[in-house]
């Protein structure tokens, strides 16, 4: 067995859940030099790592983290792949930065040993923890309550030794904050059971949440911190998701930040309410891509929200059975990022983009009053086909 599934902190199945892996898989890249500088609600959607402030370090470790996770790599193996990868990059060892709040320049530790073991840790952890509260949510009609369970280290923290074997209800706001992990090394997790285990435990009440100042010497801000959580992990990252996707849902994220709104869309894609519709055991449709405003705007949409329906998925299986919804979180960077296409159809996107595996194409289509947007077609297409007709002459938008 390896260290993320043997561990009690990792008690699920062998193989992570979907869950767990597209939280961490669907979130963007946040550069940033010390770990004030993001917020909780920002480490939800994005990833960042202190002092990696360069796009290819931070996308360096990302693949090894989702790789981690993926197949349930220890850390000694991570450690062993990782490291060479970031000496390559210079991203090792103490040396010299900018710091770009300040502009001064700091010897700061990058790479180590250490350094990598809190990242693998944390990352794992929350990637965890996230991925379970959504199946909480998905099950709670069956298993109502939630018990909090400190792990296995040697010494607790007072304030979560004192939780330990609290049961309340899945839906209590105690779990909008004491909802672990609650800090760094926190071993902390919950366990879902039915409302009959429940009463036998013993069902709690809510406790009070007392809360501390905590002073961010990079933004000058007081922040208010719940007693006994370490600054930065205050919130719950999966409720926090799950939140902004029912926003998406409900089409109010139009105006909301960008990195959120990708995020939320990406989380849509590959939930189990698309699945479902790829599938053929659920009807009707659900959102999957946000439009950028200026593609919205060409088409004369009244909305930026891209839906995937049960007709295109039933299209899709039959023609192109080889596309598996794996590969549907992709569609909103290709719509941000890819090729645009002339096609002489008003009302419709052409969009490609390149991929390793080849060449992807979608086309988007506005109802005929312009107040919803489908995803009509999604394939990978051959070398030929774009050679016969993704022509230079008919670009409108060069991709990245």
């Amino acid at each position: 067995m390896t260290e993320f599934s043997d561990r009690p902190e990792y008690s699920f199945d062998p193989g992570p859940p979907p869950e767990v892996r597209n939280y961490f898989r669907n979130k963007g890249l946040r550069p940033a030099f010390h770990w004030q500088d993001i917020e909780p609600e920002e480490h939800a959607v994005t990833f960042s790592v202190a002092k990696a402030m360069q796009i290819d370090v931070l996308q360096t470790i990302r693949e090894e983290l989702q790789k981690a996770i993926d197949e349930g790599i220890p850390f000694e193996q991570f450690k062993k792949d990782l490291e060479p990868k970031l000496r390559r990059l210079g991203w090792w060892g103490v040396k010299e930065q900018v710091d770009p709040l300040t502009g001064e320049v700091r010897k700061v530790q990058l790479g180590s040993p250490r350094r990598l073991k809190t990242i693998y840790r944390a990352n794992l952890r929350s990637a965890r923890a996230a991925g379970q509260w959504v199946r909480i949510q998905r099950t709670k009609r069956a298993l109502p309550y939630l018990v909090y369970l400190i792990g296995p280290s040697k010494r607790h923290r007072p304030t979560h030794e004192a939780k330990n074997g609290l049961v309340l209800p899945v839906d209590d706001t105690f779990w909008q904050v004491w909802y672990p992990t609650n800090g760094w090394g926190c071993k902390c997790h919950v366990r879902q059971i039915t409302r009959r285990e429940a009463e036998e435990i013993g069902i709690g009440e809510s406790p009070e949440i007392p809360m501390r100042d905590v002073f961010n010497q990079r933004t000058g801000e007081i922040k208010r911190v719940p007693v006994g959580i370490d600054p930065g992990w205050e919130t719950n990252p999966g409720a926090f998701r799950q939140e902004r996707m029912a926003e998406f849902l409900a089409e109010r994220l139009d105006s909301a930040d960008p990195a959120v709104a990708r995020v939320a869309a990406r989380d849509m894609a590959s939930s189990w309410r698309v699945q479902r519709i790829y599938e053929g055991s659920s009807t009707g449709s659900a959102p999957i891509a946000m439009l950028p405003e200026e593609l919205a705007k060409q088409l004369n949409s009244k909305t930026r929200v891209v839906q995937f329906s049960d007709y295109t998925a039933e299209k899709g299986r039959r023609t192109h059975p080889e596309v598996l919804p794996d590969s549907l979180p992709e569609l909103d960077q290709m719509l941000r990022e890819g090729t645009i296409y002339d096609q002489a159809k008003p009302g419709s996107l052409f969009v490609t983009e390149r991929r390793e595996d080849g060449v992807w194409v979608a086309i988007v289509k506005s109802t005929a009053d312009r107040s919803e947007l489908f995803l009509s077609t999604y394939y990978r297409a051959s070398e030929r086909y774009v050679r016969r007709n993704l022509t230079p002459d008919k670009i409108l938008r060069e991709g990245r």
